[in-house]
């Protein structure tokens, strides 16, 4: 809260405030918070990412996948440079139902995986969603292997909430010195 007092402006602090509404499953006010980040930059395709996120965490996937339709195509391409954004639409993907939409995000990146560097922490969430725990943990373990930068985030990030109950996820977050979620 002090960084937004610094800097009301920011878009990032603004949405990182949004995010942490969003992990508490403050679905709404993350919602609200996410727009209003949006207002200082109505360009950034993440803030749009973590609305349709937070409307598929409430079951509005519509609204979701309306969101992610707001998005410019090329910022939705899987590449490189991009991949936050296309792993969180192939989880959206995945939990609406669209499983042959998920599937093939997640392919394209596992193939680019062969040229670029790809966060197999952000494609272990696809599965999760699709409800594959098995191919869901093996991606875990080997983001836990390459060290991925976002494998802290594995006590709190909601694609996780279909496999916490798995003895394989307190594993992970014991292996990793992470306290167990509540």
């Amino acid at each position: 809260m002090r960084a937004l007092e610094l800097d009301p402006l920011s878009p990032q602090i603004v949405g990182n405030l949004a995010y942490a509404y969003l992990v508490m499953r403050r679905y709404d006010e993350s919602i609200a918070q996410h727009q209003k980040a949006l207002d200082l930059d109505p360009n950034a395709a993440w803030i749009r990412t973590d609305i349709a996120w937070a409307y598929a965490l409430k079951g509005a996937y519509a609204q979701a996948i309306a969101e992610y339709d707001k998005i410019p195509e090329q910022a939705k391409v899987v590449a490189a440079e991009n991949q936050l954004i296309a792993n969180r639409l192939g989880w959206v993907y995945a939990v609406s139902g669209r499983r042959a939409d998920a599937l093939k995000i997640a392919k394209e990146l596992k193939d680019l995986s062969s040229h670029a560097y790809v966060d197999f922490y952000q494609v272990a969430a696809i599965y999760a969603g699709l409800g594959d725990k098995d191919e869901a943990f093996r991606l875990l373990e080997k983001a836990y292997e390459e060290h991925s930068s976002s494998m802290p985030f594995l006590a709190v990030d909601p694609f996780w909430y279909g496999i916490r109950s798995d003895p394989r996820y307190a594993e992970l977050l014991r292996r990793m010195g992470l306290p167990s979620p509540k």
